[in-house]
């Protein structure tokens, strides 16, 4: 099995984890991240995560070099344009990639959320024109955010809704519950907007609550990873019977430690719970990987065939976000 040629439909990849390694070195050396004479094994340890960290929260810090180098709309205008290009020749035809606003904006008041938004949409269409495929763009609200803040992204997602096809909650679930942010996400439903929650990536006691208030107090139609589920059955039979798919990221939930190995990765499990599911990279620049390193994984490890990634794909165009018109095109579902 060639995984390269299949036609994948990719859920859940951010675009702020996924920059190249190449652009990433590029930009700490302009900007004096590093000394000029960093060696590469200098580099990679500050731009990379290739080893098990100390769970999501020390994974989440490690995000704020990228926030350091999102400085300004030519170098967020090349983001978009490249991580686009990469998923196209990894095989993804159905894209969708998710952002914060705050986040690439942080401190920045000149670098404000249409000036983020429109030099995004520019790279997208950039690469668009020469990797045909179909994109989407998912907005992040944070779980530690205040509801003033989380208010203001989310009426700028729903002034922008042409652009956006979806809205998502992320962050820290260890620390901060979702229900504080349900009448925003009932906001955003009314207004059409496809609902997504990152839940049940955790390895926390709580994480079949996360999922189940996710569901239930947001509204989430699909599930951010959501691997923890694996652990109580009673939930499995319920997803499986609200046919909620999980977008599931194997290596990343390694590198957070959410699960031990790839060889525990429960994929198999929640399939054969009736569980829908679909492959994803998550942060593939700062994981230093690809979406065809997530399949050739799962072959290798659980045995999973071409049968198997063509259904799974199958499943990821039924419940992507984007419109089926604009789906239509690219083969797949």
């Amino acid at each position: 099995m060639n995984v390269n040629t299949i036609t994948k439909v990719e859920l859940h990849r951010h675009l702020e984890g996924s920059i190249r390694y190449s652009t990433m070195k590029e930009w700490v050396r302009e900007d004096g991240l590093l000394p000029p004479d960093a060696t590469e094994e200098q580099l990679r340890e500050c731009i990379l995560i290739t080893t098990p960290v100390e769970g999501l929260k020390e994974f989440l810090e490690k995000f704020g070099l990228i926030h350091r180098v999102l400085s300004t709309p030519a170098r967020i205008r090349r983001m978009a344009r490249e991580v686009c290009e990469d998923a196209y020749a990894e095989g993804v035809r159905v894209l969708e990639l998710r952002y914060s606003p705050v986040f690439i904006q942080g401190e920045r008041t000149a670098l404000d959320f249409d000036t983020i938004h429109g030099a995004i949409l520019e790279g997208m269409d950039k690469a668009v024109a020469a990797c045909p495929m179909a994109t989407g763009l998912i907005g992040i609200l944070g779980r530690e955010w205040d509801i003033e803040t989380a208010t203001r992204v989310t009426d700028f997602i729903l002034g922008n809704r042409d652009t956006f096809v979806g809205m998502d909650l992320a962050n820290d679930e260890a620390n901060f519950s979702g229900k504080p942010f349900a009448g925003l996400f009932r906001k955003a439903k009314q207004a059409g907007m496809h609902l997504t929650v990152h839940a049940g990536e955790s390895r926390i006691p709580t994480s079949s609550e996360s999922i189940r208030s996710a569901l239930d107090d947001l509204g989430a139609e699909r599930i951010g990873h959501g691997v923890q589920i694996y652990r109580d059955p009673a939930l499995m039979e319920e997803v499986a019977q609200r046919g909620i798919l999980l977008e599931l990221c194997p290596t990343s939930n390694i590198l957070t430690q959410s699960i031990s190995s790839l060889a525990e990765y429960p994929i198999n499990a929640i399939r054969a719970a009736g569980i829908k599911v679909c492959i994803n990279a998550d942060d593939p620049g700062t994981f230093n990987y690809d979406l065809n390193h997530e399949y050739e994984a799962l072959a290798d490890w659980h045995g999973l065939q071409e049968t198997d990634f063509v259904a799974m794909n199958r499943d990821a165009a039924a419940n992507s976000f984007i419109p089926e018109s604009r789906r239509a095109p690219y083969g797949v579902g």
